[in-house]
């Protein structure tokens, strides 16, 4: 089916109805389908040896994450050739100077001297400056008090399948919960939807379970109280009396507990659940591909220069186009 516009072009509808065309390349269609189904079954057996790659090399990454836990806590003070890095301040302005007394000016910011040990808040300075780009704002100012006591976020893989991973966070003893780790799991679908098998594109995550928290009395973040109405006092009784409730807050501790979803059907879920789980969905994800192996360059914000690179750069060829097509 197609329209003319104005100018005289040919619009095709992006979609074609397969039924009006006749029977012979209906049951071309139907090959292709099933050439198609091959790909993805090939595409299927792709990710499956890729699986086998990302299990071999997280144990490197495993490794390589633990020598950075080991200079956070302090435990390891680097030195010689493992501290020599040559920032882009110095490389644009020749002088280390300038770069070094910022540098100290931002320490002071951070409530550290020369003698702090290892790099407090670590952790929670990585989220805070992660918390648009992957973890949809779910960061809350009442939060950073408990995440200031974070010390590490690993990921676990499962080895025989890719059917799914586990997030670890790890915490240090602290007034707000007697918990040490927190864990997100997430389930995975490996092979395609036996409903929809034509739209696979990849492994996707299914279903996700948090872990409970036992907060300490009265420090519980993913709750507040809130007035419901005033009692107004009989005459000669006590002063009037304010009514109040416990509701749930906004914070990033409600990642732990995610609505119930066993990789059902999605139409049982309310629009609400459906969308928070999406969303549940692309932080995990986030967390394990971005903050883990690049923390550091959350923690200094340099996660983003690259991208305000790419925009720049962008601009500067428009620009010039722009000005060729004057000339």
């Amino acid at each position: 089916m197609s329209d003319c516009s104005s100018d005289g072009e040919v619009e095709f509808s992006p979609c074609i109805d397969v039924s009006s065309l006749p029977e012979v390349v209906q049951n071309r269609v139907k090959a292709l389908k099933n050439l198609q189904l091959e790909t993805v079954k090939a595409e299927c057996d792709y990710y499956k040896e890729v699986h086998q790659l990302d299990v071999k090399y997280q144990k490197r990454y495993d490794q390589i994450n633990k020598r950075r836990e080991n200079i956070l806590s302090g435990g390891y003070e680097p030195s010689g050739a493992e501290i020599e890095w040559k920032n882009k301040e110095e490389e644009q302005n020749g002088d280390a100077t300038e770069a070094i007394t910022n540098g100290i000016g931002k320490l002071k910011v951070l409530d550290m001297d020369e003698n702090t040990k290892g790099i407090p808040k670590f952790w929670m300075y990585a989220l805070k400056n992660a918390n648009d780009e992957c973890l949809m704002g779910m960061v809350e100012v009442h939060d950073e008090p408990v995440l200031e006591h974070l010390t590490d976020i690993t990921v676990h893989l499962n080895e025989q399948q890719n059917n799914g991973f586990t997030l670890k966070f790890h915490f240090t003893e602290n007034p707000y919960m007697s918990n040490t780790v927190l864990t997100k799991e997430y389930t995975l679908r490996e092979d395609p939807d036996p409903e929809s098998p034509l739209e696979y594109d990849g492994p996707e995550i299914i279903s996700c379970k948090g872990c409970p928290i036992d907060w300490k009395a009265g420090k519980d973040v993913t709750k507040t109280t809130v007035k419901v109405k005033k009692l107004k006092p009989k005459k000669g009784k006590t002063p009037e009396k304010e009514l109040t409730k416990e509701v749930r807050a906004d914070s990033f501790f409600n990642f732990f507990n995610p609505p119930e979803h066993t990789g059902g059907k999605e139409e049982e879920m309310s629009d609400e659940d459906r969308g928070t789980l999406a969303m549940d969905f692309d932080v995990g994800f986030a967390i394990k591909e971005k903050l883990v192996p690049r923390a550091v360059l959350y923690f200094t914000g340099e996660a983003f220069d690259e991208e305000d690179e790419d925009f720049e750069d962008l601009d500067t060829e428009e620009e010039e186009e722009d000005s060729d097509d004057m000339d």
